[in-house]
């Protein structure tokens, strides 16, 4: 198994984030946050998104408001490793 790859449980692989890449990522999401808060919605992470952090994620991301609005945004961490970082890419594409 390579060092700069997490592999899915369907064999497929992920490139590692770079260090270099970190800095980019921070920027979008404090954009992303800043236009959820303009939203009023209420922010929260779940660090860890395996089996029981993706579900909750999911459950606390369709929480809505009284008039029926989503409430919260929802940031799923996991941590760029190779066993587990996979998680992520695939959650990015609703998997």
């Amino acid at each position: 198994m390579s060092e700069n790859y997490s592999i899915s449980p369907s064999g497929e692989k992920f490139p590692l984030p770079k260090p270099e890449e970190y800095k980019a990522e921070y920027e979008s999401l404090e954009k992303r946050v800043a236009e959820e808060r303009a939203k009023n919605r209420e922010i929260v992470v779940v660090m860890g998104v395996g089996f029981v952090g993706a579900v909750m994620a999911a459950i606390v991301a369709d929480t809505v408001d009284k008039d029926g609005k989503p409430s919260k945004f929802v940031i799923g961490m996991q941590r760029p490793s190779v066993r587990s970082f996979w998680k992520i890419p695939m959650l990015n594409r609703g998997v």
